[in-house]
């Protein structure tokens, strides 16, 4: 996403080197306040971070000198990493837009409930206010004069309370016109003042709903500040706002603001595999190949990690990580373990074998959480003090962004990302540093990450700039202290009067077909007879396990800086590891099976051309298809348990099958009734 504030950048410094001519008198009187004594280029120690002002001060000079109809009619867009405390500079702008602006009603917005919790510890009570000394006592504001109202919180009073709350924080979901709840919060809010919108997370906005909503809130907002870390999402789609400043990965290090991320994958060197018949799982043959070959097997991806072996390989590697990070925590916090899988089946069998297997006490959520876990997850820091603390949590992209639990500091990955924006988000879940008296706050913390060379993960690596440092012999260890480099240095603009607009295409510019592209292939034609080719597909009932892994080692890559490369030992598993510690109900398996068929569904519509919506009549096609094929034409709630294995063990092939065959999944949406 492009930087519109780019071009400003020059004027905007030399504004405020000629003392911030122009603004109003309380603005300037505010930033004063704001202000370091012994540099008024700098925020005073104990209010603002030095980005945080950046970011605070351009949008003041967007708002005051510019003007909306040079730059920000649809918004303004702050793009600062996790951890780097949108939060109070959102609470910044609150308080000068009270003091200069006499604003009196500010809406925060935010995708799901894990935000919604996060900012209302925040504004309760005006506590960042308060923690932050963001209120003179010549303006006579206090903390307690931002009343908070949280929608669906059990706090908030309807109509009355968003008529009369300064603060009003809200789902989004709770604004959308097709409910009636949401109908009746946002005509609440369109009947009352105009107001200010800080919109979080805005990269979600985007979608159809979220942004028709932000368009009706339009007429009433004064100005819309729009705060995320990642504006740059998978499907191309950016926030309709004007991104006016930009805070990434690499300033933070620069500014030790954030972890440094340091990835760890296996050194593998052969491969045991198990040839079960899935039917009546009968071991059919048993080989071992080098690590070389493994290629040609076509495993999938997922099996490296959720395969009970190389499942509990994985564990082993990051749980050796996590008591290198309890030796650095030093009794000050519980370092929490964060584990990533793809599904709720998988998810279970994860927080079954950390529990069970290898005696570390797991916290498991997913979506079918109750309250009172989520809160457990969201408190994970807390534990410490319970004398008993959780040393680990499982979930499926549940803990995603809004989760902020400074205390993550080891992030498992069993699970393969195609999505940047899932992949930034959930290794920023392990950015945050732990910030508490008896920290200096100049002492180096990091975030391991253990990934698998198989899942491919190079593309996410790359986004923090990873390179390698040889020769570093197996079992040398690092300090943290002494071994982690010296950050990478912060990008500047040093000439931005070389900055030049692109200028808009000239509509009388005709393309005169002087290029040969030659023929360009299309989509394949939807099949008709669509449902004779799906009966006549065969199946090798055989299946692949991966039964043991021989690894030479851990490789640890650093992600910043001089981004060194270093061998460690392979970690030994527990005894007892060719024992499964994991017990799976029937009513889970069924489940798992549903959710398994529902997503291939979802994935095969789409790599067909089509939308997600229709992934239904998938979906339906494919259930009947398993049902026929491996379950004897019965349903899921009648089979037996072996049954269900069995179309379990069976899903990926029907996966491959179906994919393979050009223009089925077209024929299906296309033909099907």
């Amino acid at each position: 996403m492009f930087n519109e504030f780019a071009r400003y950048e020059q004027a905007f410094a030399d504004w405020r080197r000629d003392g911030y001519p122009g603004l109003k008198a309380e603005t300037y009187k505010y930033i004063d306040f704001l202000s370091d004594p012994t540099n008024d280029q700098a925020p005073r120690p104990g209010t603002l971070w030095l980005h945080q002002w950046e970011a605070f001060l351009r949008v003041i000079y967007s708002y005051e000198i510019l003007g909306k109809t040079e730059i920000g009619a649809n918004g303004l867009l702050l793009n600062i990493v996790t951890g780097g405390g949108k939060t109070a500079a959102i609470a910044a702008l609150v308080a000068w837009l009270r003091i200069a602006h006499a604003v009196q009603k500010f809406v925060l917005l935010c995708p799901n409930l894990i935000v919604r919790d996060r900012l209302e510890d925040d504004f309760e009570r005006g506590k960042v206010f308060n923690d932050r000394d963001l209120l003179p006592s010549w303006s006579n504001y206090r903390p307690q004069d931002f009343p908070l109202t949280t929608l669906g919180s059990g706090k908030s009073g309807g109509w009355s309370s968003l008529l009369s709350a300064d603060v009003v924080l809200g789902n989004i979901h709770q604004f959308y016109q097709s409910n009636k709840s949401g109908q009746s919060n946002l005509s609440g809010l369109m009947n009352g003042p105009d107001f200010v919108l800080f919109n979080d997370e805005a990269h979600n906005s985007p979608a159809d709903e979220y942004y028709a909503t932000l368009q009706r809130m339009q007429e009433k907002i004064t100005l819309r500040v729009d705060t995320t870390a990642t504006p740059d999402r998978a499907d191309g789609q950016t926030p309709d706002s004007d991104m006016i400043y930009e805070y990434g990965v690499s300033d933070a290090l620069f500014d030790n603001v954030i972890k440094t991320p340091v990835v760890y994958q296996p050194d593998i060197k052969t491969v045991q595999l198990t040839y079960t018949d899935a039917k009546t799982g009968e071991r059919r043959r048993v080989e071992e190949i080098d690590w070389a070959e493994v290629d040609r097997l076509g495993l999938s991806a997922t099996q490296w990690v959720t395969d009970d072996e190389p499942m509990r390989q994985q564990m082993a590697i990051a749980l050796r990580r996590s008591e290198e990070q309890e030796r650095r925590a030093k009794g000050r916090y519980q370092p929490i373990l964060f584990v990533i899988a793809v599904c709720k089946l998988d998810a279970k069998k994860a927080a079954n074998t950390l529990n069970k297997f290898f005696k570390v006490k797991t916290l498991l959520v997913t979506e079918d959480s109750d309250e009172a876990d989520r809160q457990k997850a969201r408190e994970l820091g807390k534990e410490q003090k319970t004398g008993n603390p959780y040393k680990a949590v499982v979930s499926v992209l549940m803990l995603r962004e809004g989760w902020d639990v400074p205390e993550v500091g080891v992030i498992l990955l069993l699970r393969k990302f195609s999505s940047k924006v899932y992949g930034q988000q959930v290794i920023g879940r392990g950015l945050r540093r732990v910030r508490r008296k008896v920290i200096d706050q100049t002492e180096p913390q990091i975030c391991a990450v253990v990934d698998h060379p198989k899942l491919e993960h190079q593309w996410l690596w790359n986004m923090f700039g990873s390179k390698v440092r040889q020769n570093v012999l197996i079992d040398e260890t690092f300090d943290e202290t002494e071994d982690l480099p010296t950050p990478p240095p912060k990008q500047e603009l040093v000439n931005p009067e070389n900055i030049i607009d692109l200028p808009e295409r000239d509509p009388l510019l005709v393309d005169d077909g002087q290029f040969e592209l030659g023929p360009i292939e299309g989509p394949p034609d939807p099949l008709k007879n669509w449902e004779e080719v799906l009966a006549g597909l065969q199946y090798d009932s055989t299946v692949v396990e991966i039964t043991k892994v021989e690894i030479s080692g851990v490789v640890g890559r650093e992600l910043a800086g001089q981004r060194w490369k270093t061998f460690l030992s392979a970690p030994d598993l527990p005894e007892g590891s060719d024992q499964s510690p994991v017990e799976i109900t029937d009513d889970r398996m069924r489940e798992a099976i549903k959710e398994n068929v529902l997503q291939m569904a979802e994935e095969l519509t789409v790599e067909a051309g089509y939308a997600a919506t229709f992934k239904s009549q998938v979906y339906s096609v494919l259930m009947r298809h398993v049902r026929d094929r491996f379950l004897g034409g019965e349903s899921l709630g009648l089979v037996e348990r072996t049954s269900l294995m069995f179309a379990w063990k069976m899903l990926p092939s029907v996966r491959k099958k179906v994919q393979e065959i050009p223009g089925l999944v077209g024929g299906i949406i296309e033909y099907g009734n």
